[in-house]
């Protein structure tokens, strides 16, 4: 077996090549250490009875863990499952530990907290500056996962915090803290332990240069949930993203603002992502789905004349290829040219958007700003733009018309459609050449 060192792809043949992170010379040999049990094959086991899943019965004392965080319960699905088994990643200093030791303010169940790279007093002393009351919750500082079991045995709780896995080790594992084998020799102490005791148990972990989630991908498939911590350092916001769940859909998000007393739910998403409501030009306004979350954003364009031979084309928190698509939508079927201008895309308060049910929005701000005309704000801009020129209807239609009829919006542009708005007037937009006919009204 070889493993990659950079980003921990398993190869079963040395190459030059990873085939994964693509780079060059960085597949080493990987042997798995073993472990002081002894002969496996040497113990006696025992037969387990089965169960038919109509005799199951819940259990009255699992009882569900709902947090004072709607942003967090939003994530996770409503609730912290009992006995479930949570990574948590992201970037150094995006506040991962003290999302962790603000649950003791979130949940009122007993909370155990592991700690092996802060000291009780360091924890304590965070606590103190952000004004957390943990009277609910303990500290461990340990790295031994054999004497933190030990501990558990004797002091049971519902949320058991590991911070992080990175520096836990086994006496029974040869390896270095850190390594894959201590990784997953860990990793399966803490899921047995948790499904055992139902004990939901949240594990830090760290991500490597690209983005990713550091160590094997085995790891990602022995938890239940994968959250990952999104940011921009020059923002307040933070975004807990998750890309695995086995008890709830996955895509779901918690925004949470960053103040001097911790993180927060962020009360008013639908008006965050907008920086201005009035008429500016190159900007319109799109409704974009985060599951079944709308969230009203900004998309803002830029075009500008070109000094060189080739015109650019440069887009930030969206696909590029999404916008070299529109602006040849638009060269197409439209009077809106744009081969001899660069355009700029982006959209407001970086939050990435993957779904293709803004390219009526993307468009328009492109045309405000190739024709120099403000487009208001009262209006939403909502459909997916074609090769062929045509708009098409997005799902989650009648959610994002609810989501628009909240605010002022006044002005829904859509194709022909049989839902009916009662307080916004949708105006019927089939093309996108209906589209430039409209925004170049006076």
């Amino acid at each position: 077996m070889y493993l990659c060192s950079s980003c921990w792809n398993e190869s079963l043949k040395w190459v030059w090549q990873c085939t994964f992170c693509k780079e060059w010379n960085t597949l080493k040999e990987f042997k798995e250490a073993k472990t002081t049990s002894g002969n496996i094959w040497l113990n006696k086991w025992e037969a387990k009875e089965l169960s038919n899943m109509s005799d199951i019965k819940k259990d009255a004392s699992l009882e569900k863990i709902i947090s004072k965080s709607s942003e967090l319960n939003n994530v996770l699905g409503g609730w912290i499952v009992p006995g479930s088994v949570v990574l948590l990643s992201g970037e150094p200093g995006i506040w991962k530990s003290t999302l962790t030791i603000q649950l003791s303010n979130m949940i009122d169940e007993k909370i155990i907290y592991i700690s092996g790279e802060e000291t009780p007093y360091q924890i304590s002393s965070r606590a103190e500056r952000l004004g957390i009351k943990w009277d609910n919750m303990q500290i461990l500082w340990e790295s031994c996962i054999e004497d933190i079991l030990e501990t558990l045995a004797k002091n049971p709780c519902k949320i058991l915090i590991i911070d992080s896995i990175s520096v836990m080790h086994s006496n029974n594992i040869s390896a270095t803290a850190g390594s894959i084998s201590q990784v997953r020799y860990i990793t399966e102490l803490l899921v047995a332990y948790a499904k055992t005791t139902n004990t939901a148990t949240f594990i830090i972990w760290h991500i490597n240069k690209d983005g990713n989630l550091a160590g094997p991908k085995t790891l990602e498939h022995m938890v239940d949930t994968v959250l990952y911590f999104e940011w921009d350092k020059y923002d307040n916001l933070r975004i807990l993203r998750a890309f695995k769940n086995r008890f709830w859909a996955t895509s779901e998000i918690g925004i949470f603002t960053m103040w001097e007393s911790g993180l927060s739910d962020l009360k008013n998403p639908w008006l965050e992502f907008i920086n201005s409501s009035n008429p500016t030009i190159g900007s319109s306004l799109s409704i974009t789905m985060e599951w079944t979350r709308p969230i009203i954003i900004e998309t803002e364009s830029l075009t500008t004349y070109t000094k060189f031979g080739y015109p650019k084309r440069s887009a930030r928190w969206i696909n590029s290829s999404k916008l070299d698509l529109i602006v040849a939508v638009l060269g197409k079927y439209t009077n809106v040219k744009l081969e001899s201008h660069d355009v700029y895309t982006n959209i407001a308060r970086w939050l990435k958007i993957e779904e293709p049910w803004i390219d009526l929005s993307l468009a328009a701000s492109i045309i405000s700003s190739k024709l120099d005309r403000a487009l208001p704000k009262d209006t939403i801009y909502l459909w997916e733009i074609s090769l062929t020129g045509n708009v098409k209807k997005p799902i989650h239609l009648d959610k994002r018309i609810k989501e628009a009829e909240k605010m002022w919006f006044k002005y829904i542009l859509a194709p022909i459609s049989d839902f009916k708005s009662t307080k916004s007037t949708i105006i019927q937009i089939n093309t996108v050449n209906d589209l430039a006919k409209k925004l170049s009204e006076k």
